[in-house]
């Protein structure tokens, strides 16, 4: 089989389906209730917004945002429990949340897409899901480094790295860390960027076809195939290109934007959004590379859907079809090229899978046009499940904690079996205590009140903080159970107790409230909820950051400036991975570890412990067990007008 038959077989084929109805026209009403329709995604949607509200007059759209990392979780979670929004957006075309959608397969709409992704995303032959459009991912570069290197555009894989060595020997392009190249570290990215080193000389080819199609059929193992996934992101290691410590689970994302925007870094791996924020406000140029072979076989990009859509099932009940109805113009609208170009300039997506699209020009870089000219377009089919148990154990590897051998056993004890979570009752709550819309980075929560409690009564100290960026899920009414832990506290950063006086307090709680507003309007993770303390605010404007206004103690008295408090931190904060690359969240004022980074005075670390935030709140749960825990709004957190 030649290379050309072997991309058309892995591209999606473009159906000959035609889409009738094409723009729904718009709906006049006056003096109408809207119908208000709730959608959980990562980002804003504003021209998709604008879009489905001036089209149909009597539909309110509303976008809540989470965080990209574990908003599967928390849809198939709410979903679960009752709180599941009108139109569910997946990044999982697979997996629990499919028992929770609606047939959409008599829908017109769904004709308009090609059938090769529409095959994907059924199940016993019922459409459950349409795509959204896709990324195009790739190596952005600094081609202004570029040229400065003398270089020309890389062509194969060894040419990449003669770029990168040479980049580093002139220190070029170089981070604070001496790297000249990075992914941000997160699971899903890494195991998108190994795969993607293997397709031009293995994915792309009829054995890695035949070894694709075996695998799906349980008749081949990643172990013994898929190590070579790792060979160039190892090298890249070891010859000091990339830093191994981004892909340490307990460390934040690598700051992909910051750093090449500021000219800190020749080269990452990423997506087309990234390549569009990234050249905003900067001084440099940047263009995206395919991802090369070293064998001489044709260069590939990677395309994946950016989410997937479905309509939560219970609006297929009596007494829903007002609803239903608008959920359905919603979807409909989205599926005509007007609602993927609305969906393409929110998101800096470069690639829709409606049969009849052209897409802007524009929008895919001029150093992949060629792949996708040409069909080199090579569409994962991994579930994205799968894709982060896959990059989990790709970025133990990666990071020094796992060895290849157990990792690939692993991988296909995955396959084979699924990864089975502990059921065990820890204990119960009495109403639902939910995150949403970064609750717990904005203001005093619930659930934010309940997990600093928890970490004060446990390690039984003056004064517990916890970030908001360490709370990734809600509490529902009813039973909890070991893996909704999982999910509400994920990270495995250790708490400490730290002795501190009054000003490294105010120091801490200023810190926590600059990150309020962040690029791309998500709040920083720095936020603290709090337990033995009060603290009121001025909230952030696009000018000014949040400011400090007063600290008190719970009943109201002021802070001693004389007395030493005992407060419960995690080590991530105390800087045990550093301060570096956003790590430690700013919080250098408690620095009792890093050795890059003065350590204040005023700060002594009294005791380690071996509790997370998840097991001290499973320990606080089951202490309370002859009772239904409960939390509430005391007023710990305020936020106040500056002329109150």
């Amino acid at each position: 089989m030649n290379v050309k038959n072997v991309k058309r077989v892995l591209c999606l084929i473009m159906a000959s389906l035609c889409f009738s109805g094409c723009s729904p026209q718009k709906t006049e009403t006056s003096g109408t209730e809207k119908t208000i329709v709730t959608m959980l995604y990562t980002s804003e949607l504003p021209s998709l917004e604008k879009l489905v509200e001036t089209t149909y007059t009597d539909i309110d759209l509303q976008i809540e945002r989470n965080t990209p990392g574990t908003i599967d979780g928390e849809i198939e979670r709410r979903l679960r429990n009752g709180h599941g929004s009108d139109i569910v957006a997946s990044t999982l075309a697979t997996g629990d949340v499919l028992n929770y959608l609606a047939d959409l397969s008599a829908d017109e709409y769904i004709s308009a897409y090609q059938s090769g992704i529409m095959h994907k995303t059924s199940k016993d032959g019922k459409n459950l899901f349409i795509p959204l459009p896709a990324q195009y991912y790739g190596y952005i570069y600094n081609t202004t480094f570029m040229k400065e290197l003398g270089l020309s555009v890389p062509t194969t894989q060894d040419e990449l790295l003669e770029m990168l060595e040479k980049a580093k020997e002139k220190h070029i392009g170089t981070d604070e860390n001496g790297s000249v190249i990075a992914t941000d570290g997160t699971a899903s990215v890494t195991a998108t960027f190994a795969i993607a080193t293997q397709i031009p000389d293995f994915f792309g080819l009829s054995e890695g076809i035949k070894w694709l199609d075996n695998m799906i059929n349980g008749k081949a193992t990643f172990k013994g195939t898929l190590e070579p996934s790792l060979d160039m992101p190892l090298e890249l290691i070891e010859k000091e290109y990339m830093n191994s410590l981004s892909f340490r689970s307990v460390t934040n994302a690598v700051p992909i934007l910051e750093k090449m925007r500021g000219g800190k870094l020749l080269m990452a791996f990423d997506n087309v959004t990234m390549l569009d924020n990234i050249r905003r406000d900067s001084e440099y140029e940047f263009d995206m590379l395919p991802i090369l072979s070293s064998k001489g076989n044709p260069a590939w990009t990677v395309s994946a859907p950016t989410a997937f859509l479905g309509l939560n099932k219970t609006l297929t009940e009596k007494g829903n079809e007002a609803k239903l109805n608008a959920c359905r113009k919603i979807l409909s609208l989205i599926s005509t090229p007007e609602g993927q170009d609305a969906f393409m300039m929110d998101n800096g997506a470069a690639y829709s899978y409606l049969v009849d699209y052209t897409p802007a020009s524009d929008l895919v870089p001029e150093g992949i046009k060629d792949c996708v000219e040409n069909g080199y377009i090579y569409n994962i089919s991994m579930s994205n499940d799968f894709m982060r148990y896959f990059g989990n154990r790709c970025n133990a590897v990666l990071c020094g904690q796992k060895d290849i051998d157990k990792a690939f056993s692993e991988i296909d004890g995955y396959m084979q079996n699924g990864e089975t979570q502990a059921a065990t009752l820890i204990g119960t709550i009495n109403h639902d205590m939910i995150v949403e819309n970064y609750n717990v980075r904005l203001m005093e929560t619930e659930i934010g009140n309940l997990i600093s409690d928890a970490v004060r009564e446990v390690t039984k100290v003056d004064i517990a903080v916890v970030n908001g960026g360490s709370i990734r899920g809600s509490l529902y009414k009813g039973n909890v159970y070991s893996y909704d832990l999982e999910y509400v506290c994920p990270y495995e950063n250790k708490i400490i107790v730290l002795e501190v006086n009054a000003e490294v307090i105010r120091k801490m709680l200023s810190n926590s409230l600059s990150a309020m507003i962040r690029d791309v309007n998500i709040p920083g993770g720095r936020f603290l909820n709090v337990s033995g303390l009060k603290y009121s605010f001025t909230p952030p404007t696009d000018d000014v950051p949040a400011q400090l206004v007063d600290v008190t103690l719970p009943d109201g008295s002021p802070l001693d400036e004389n007395a030493v408090y005992t407060i419960a931190v995690t080590d991530y904060m105390a800087g045990i991975s550093g301060y570096a690359d956003n790590n430690g969240d700013g919080f250098t004022m408690l620095n009792v570890y890093s050795e890059d980074t003065p350590k204040p005075e005023n700060v002594k670390l009294v005791r380690e412990t071996e509790y997370t935030m998840r097991s001290v709140l499973e320990k606080y749960i089951r202490n309370h067990n002859n009772e239904e825990i409960a939390s509430q709004l005391e007023g710990r957190i305020t936020s106040v007008n500056e002329n109150e």
